[in-house]
């Protein structure tokens, strides 16, 4: 990731990674090139996480008032998703904060997803760093775009790697499958052959040349 940062021109862009490129050095990197960030934020950093999510609940019970908030639907094919953005300012409740340079705001996302079938909804929360100053529509509107992004990318790499089934599990492994099955999958896509994802990567398993096409270019 920090290779690829650096050879793109990214003054005044606004940069969303998944939660595996959610890095310190990453987060450097994009503010000292002129860009802004939203980072998503697991338990690969559960410090963080955990003092977000309490920073939440806090400002919440106390000072609500405190909260940028922001709601969006989408609806189709007998599924109903909700989406509440909540958006706020870091304090010195997230201490973990005055190790990311630039950041400013800390966001929880709530999916609330209904279908037809159960009726049952099922609810997720997800945490994420930022850059940018409180502008909560901005901010939702980067992440669906890199939530839609990233469905394509997994149902591309489903349908091509059979990937939700994949019964590596241990240590880091599944990570670097992954990233090692999105490298190829770019790769594939660079070639100019006008085909489908599968079958360019059919032939680069029978074909030594066309193998090295895909690699080297």
């Amino acid at each position: 990731m920090l290779v690829l940062l650096d050879t793109l021109n990214i003054n005044g862009a606004l940069i969303s990674v998944d939660a595996m490129n959610t890095q310190k050095k990453i987060a450097d990197k994009i503010i000292n090139r002129g860009a802004d960030y939203v980072l998503c934020v697991k338990n690969n950093h559960r410090e963080l996480r955990n003092e977000i999510a309490a920073c939440f609940t806090k400002v919440s019970r106390d000072t609500p008032e405190y909260l940028a908030r922001y709601e969006e639907t989408d609806a189709g094919r007998g599924r109903t998703e909700v989406r509440r953005y909540r958006q706020l300012r870091a304090n010195e409740w997230i201490t973990e904060s005055a190790h990311w340079q630039g950041l400013q705001t800390v966001i929880e996302v709530e999916r609330e997803r209904h279908t037809s079938k159960t009726g049952e909804p099922s609810r997720e929360k997800h945490y994420y760093i930022s850059s940018l100053p409180p502008d909560v529509k901005l901010i939702a509107g980067a992440i669906r775009s890199h939530w839609e992004v990233e469905n394509k990318v997994h149902w591309v790499l489903d349908v091509t790697f059979n990937e939700d089934d994949s019964r590596i599990r241990a240590g880091d492994g599944a990570e670097n499958v992954a990233v090692i099955r999105r490298f190829a999958l770019n790769l594939a896509r660079l070639h100019s052959l006008k085909d489908s994802m599968r079958s360019k990567l059919k032939q680069a398993g029978w074909s030594d040349k066309f193998r090295s096409e895909i690699i080297f270019g």
